[in-house]
C-alpha cells in the first residue's frame, strides 16, 4: 500500500489469479473497495465476507468497551453461519441458534448476538443491494433466559467505604456519591466540581487500550450529564487541596490498567472488601430508589441511555424491598401466635 502522486492510497492484489490495482483517498475506502471487490470476484455473499464487510465500514466507530463486548459475538455468529449465502439463513435457524446459547449465555448477551446479526443482514440489504428481509426482524428473544442481577452493597461494605480517608484510593468513594461507571470516575478532575453550585459534570471517560488510557466521549449522549456534589463527597474533594487539573483519582495522569488493577487489589485487601465497582454504582442507584427520586430523573443521574435500563433495576429493588416486607409481616404474625 502506497500513496501516489494525487495524495491517493492505492494498492496492487492478485485476486484468482489475476492482478488488480485499486485506488481510494483513505485506507479505509481503499480495504472497503478490495473487500468489495474481492466478494464480487467470487460471486459470493456469504455470511462470513459480509460480515467482514460490516465489521470493516463500523467497527472504528465501536467504543472500546462495546468492541470487547460485540467481538466475541461476531465471532461466533461467523463460526455458526460464516459458509452460508447470507440471504439463505431463515428466521427459525436463528431462532433455534440463540435458544442454544441461551443455555450458558445471560439474556444480555444473548440478545447482543441478536443485535450484531441484524445489523450485518441490513447491511447486506442497504450496501449491497439484496433483496430479502431482515430474518431478525420476526426473531423473538427466547423465554426463560436468565438475567444477571446485580447486588448493591451490604451495609458493612457502605460503611467501610464511608470511613475511608483522603489518604485512601479515591475510586470507591467517588463511584458512591456520583453513581459515575469506573471509566467515567476516572476521568473526572476537580475542575469537573462546582463548589458553588454543588454539581458534578461527567461528560468524559477513561478507556484502556491495553494498558495505555485515553480519554473518550462517555459510552453514550445521555452519559454526559450533571450530578449533585453531595456535601460527603464536597468535604472529601476539599480535604484532598488538589490542583483544578488533576484528576481526582489519580493526580496529574490518568491511571493506567495495570495501575487501575493493582491499586483497587490493594484498597479492597486493606479495607477487607472483596466488591466491584459496578455494585458501587449499583448502590448509587439503590440510595436514588430509597431517597424516592423518581425513575426519570434516576435516568439522568445515572446516565442510562435508555429508561428501560432504569425501571429494570427499580423493579428489582421494588421487588427485594416487597419480599423484606413480606418476611417482617410473617415473622411479626408469629410472634404474635
Amino acid at each position: 500500500m502506497y500513496k501516489d502522486s494525487r495524495g491517493l492510497w492505492r494498492e496492487a492484489v492478485t485476486i484468482d489469479g489475476k492482478r488488480k490495482v485499486f485506488s481510494a483517498k483513505s485506507k479505509k475506502d481503499l480495504a472497503m473497495k478490495i473487500l468489495t471487490y474481492n466478494i464480487t470476484a467470487k460471486d459470493s455473499t456469504t455470511f462470513s465476507n459480509v460480515a467482514e464487510m460490516w465489521e470493516e465500514e463500523h467497527w472504528d466507530k465501536l467504543k472500546f468497551g462495546s468492541y470487547r463486548t460485540y467481538a466475541p459475538c461476531l465471532r461466533r455468529c461467523k463460526e455458526k453461519f460464516g459458509d452460508r449465502q447470507i440471504d439463505s439463513i431463515r428466521p427459525k435457524e436463528i431462532q433455534a441458534w440463540l435458544k442454544e446459547l441461551g443455555e450458558t449465555l445471560a439474556f444480555k448477551t444473548v440478545k447482543n448476538h441478536k443485535s450484531v446479526l441484524s445489523q450485518i443482514f441490513d447491511f447486506a440489504i442497504v450496501n449491497l443491494d439484496m433483496e430479502m428481509p431482515n430474518p431478525c426482524d420476526r426473531i423473538k428473544m427466547p423465554s426463560g433466559l436468565r438475567k444477571g442481577t446485580r447486588k448493591a452493597l451490604s451495609d458493612e461494605e457502605r460503611k467501610r467505604i464511608l470511613e475511608t480517608t483522603e489518604d485512601d484510593f479515591q475510586l470507591a468513594y467517588l463511584i458512591l456519591f456520583t453513581g459515575a461507571r469506573c471509566g467515567e470516575a476516572l476521568s473526572l478532575r476537580m475542575c469537573d466540581a462546582d463548589f458553588e453550585k454543588n454539581t458534578i459534570c461527567i461528560h468524559s471517560s477513561v478507556t484502556h487500550i491495553g494498558n495505555r488510557p485515553e480519554i473518550t466521549s462517555p459510552k453514550t449522549e445521555k452519559s454526559v450529564r450533571i450530578v449533585p456534589l453531595l456535601p460527603p463527597l464536597k468535604q472529601r474533594l476539599k480535604a484532598l487541596k488538589l490542583k483544578k487539573t488533576d484528576f481526582i483519582v489519580s493526580g496529574k495522569e490518568p491511571l493506567t490498567k495495570s495501575a487501575l488493577n493493582r491499586r483497587w487489589a490493594k484498597w479492597c485487601k486493606d479495607h477487607d472488601l472483596q466488591i466491584d465497582r459496578h455494585s458501587i454504582r449499583h448502590q448509587y442507584a439503590t440510595t436514588l430508589y430509597e431517597a424516592g427520586i423518581d425513575v426519570k430523573t434516576a435516568q439522568d443521574l445515572l446516565g442510562h441511555a435508555q429508561i428501560s435500563t432504569t425501571m429494570d433495576i427499580y423493579t428489582h429493588l421494588s421487588d427485594e424491598k416487597r419480599l423484606k416486607d413480606y418476611i417482617q409481616l410473617a415473622t411479626y404474625i408469629e410472634s404474635q401466635a
